[in-house]
């Protein structure tokens, strides 16, 4: 996730109480659960485009939202389909 400049950490409500996100050195903050990064999109903070696949073919997780070359998502495990160029699965 892009944080707004200056932000240095996140807490994220959960089942059991807070858990706190810290930027990295390159100022990103990696989310390992998908509804923390939902709730971090809610409060303003940008999604990264990391994964490598801004335009082409691959297998961009429709669980998460990570990107992947792989079928199977890295992040969270979920299986999807691979999507074409012009949107379509194949």
């Amino acid at each position: 996730m892009i944080p707004p400049q200056g932000l240095k950490e996140v807490a994220v409500k959960t089942e059991r109480g807070t858990k706190v996100y810290r930027a990295g050195r390159d100022g990103l903050i990696n989310v390992d659960n998908a509804r923390h990064a939902k709730q971090m999109k809610a409060e303003g903070l940008g999604e990264a485009s990391t994964s490598g696949m801004i335009v082409g073919k691959g297998f961009p997780c429709t669980e998460c939202g990570f990107g992947s070359w792989f079928k199977k998502c890295s992040r969270c495990g979920h299986e999807n389909e691979r999507i074409e160029r012009d949107g379509s699965s194949g």
